[in-house]
């Protein structure tokens, strides 16, 4: 039986593909090219707004709750609830904020409470 197949019949693989998600793991759903669409806006801390997909090393962003993330970097600046579930599989929700070992963000995921100033990586 192929690994595909096998996964897929496991009971978690099962599980994954009646919720939509396939049986592939987190890491394999994820890849920088599809974590954050192109689209999505970035909020600027000078007010403006663009594409994530024109975000570059070193722009500061702002990103409030019900926002996705525009890209990977680091909190500088508050602290907020972040749902992380779509990139790393964690179901609950983890807390992010600036100055500590929980600083860093992944692009891609969800601010469900506060607001954060990131600087993307």
């Amino acid at each position: 039986m192929d690994p595909e197949r096998q996964r897929a019949q496991s009971g978690l693989g099962a599980f994954r593909a009646k919720l939509g998600r396939g049986a592939a793991t987190p890491r394999e759903r994820r890849s920088p090219s599809t974590a954050v669409p192109p689209e999505t806006p970035a909020t600027l801390r000078d007010g403006t707004t663009k594409p994530a997909s024109e975000l570059r090393s070193g722009d500061v962003v702002v990103v409030r709750a019900g926002e996705i993330i525009p890209g990977d970097g680091v909190v500088i600046e508050g602290m907020a609830i972040v749902e992380e579930w779509a990139i790393t599989g964690e179901s609950a929700p983890v807390i992010r904020e600036s100055g500590t070992d929980r600083s860093a963000v992944t692009g891609g995921a969800r601010v469900i409470a506060e607001a954060i100033v990131v600087e993307i990586s």
